[in-house]
């Protein structure tokens, strides 16, 4: 992907909570993504839409480390990418593909497109307690973006300890186009946990899917105000 200055992607993504006798809360989001590869920022854009039909826009900056995120007419919040408040605004198919270095042993490889043009790796998993889970190099991005429902269902009483909670499936998808140097085409990611609670289970989920739509051949500037955000709580 270092072949050019930068990249655009189109997002597209969608989560959900669901309880037994209750209404699913829903929530999508589409956004446009520009990412440079040097320097290596991202500028996202793009708005949530909740089952409600209630929209709300997001911005999201990352430039030298630290990531930058406002959401409708709230102040800028700022942290690092290791912060679990700004990583999970965070959509970057550049970084995450450098990531999947870590568990790529773990991929299926097959070939996909119009002739077999692109190479397919694919990641799927199911079963894992969360307790073991959060030491998985390819489960860490899910539990990590699992955890602020779970901490909200927590609060409202759902006592499940980590041991009950379960990962139902996992998916990590990745094409590549092996006549462009394998660059990447696509990023799919989806998840579902299941929470028991009174003899059933919660049910969260969410899926997320990046299309590379081309060079991107600007440059990303923090917006005025952005970079005297305050730190993420």
């Amino acid at each position: 992907m270092s072949a050019e200055k930068g990249w655009t992607f189109v997002l597209h993504g969608s989560e959900s909570l669901v309880m037994a006798g209750q209404a699913p809360s829903t929530a999508t989001y589409t956004a446009t993504a520009h990412r440079t590869t040097a320097p290596e920022a991202l500028q996202q854009t793009g708005t949530i839409t909740t089952g409600k039909g209630v929209r709300k826009s997001e911005a999201v900056y990352v430039a030298g480390g630290t990531g930058y995120v406002k959401e409708g007419g709230e102040a800028w919040k700022k942290g690092p990418l290791s912060d679990r408040d700004i990583a999970n605004d965070v959509e970057d198919p550049v970084a995450d593909l450098e990531a999947f270095g870590a568990y790529a042993k773990s991929a299926k490889v097959s070939r996909a497109g119009a002739g077999g043009a692109d190479v397919r790796l694919q990641v799927a998993a199911s079963g894992w307690q969360l307790s073991a889970a959060r030491s998985r190099p390819a489960l860490k991005r899910a539990v990590r973006e699992m955890e602020p429902a779970l901490v909200q269902l927590r609060g409202a009483g759902v006592t499940a300890t980590d041991s009950r909670i379960t990962l139902k499936s996992l998916t990590e998808t990745w094409d590549l186009d092996a006549a462009q140097g394998y660059r990447l085409t696509s990023h799919r990611y989806a998840y579902t946990f299941l929470i028991p609670y009174q003899g059933g289970d919660i049910t969260v989920s969410q899926e997320v899917r990046a299309d590379n739509r081309g060079v991107f051949a600007g440059s990303v500037v923090l917006p005025s105000g952005a970079a005297a955000a305050r730190e993420a709580a």
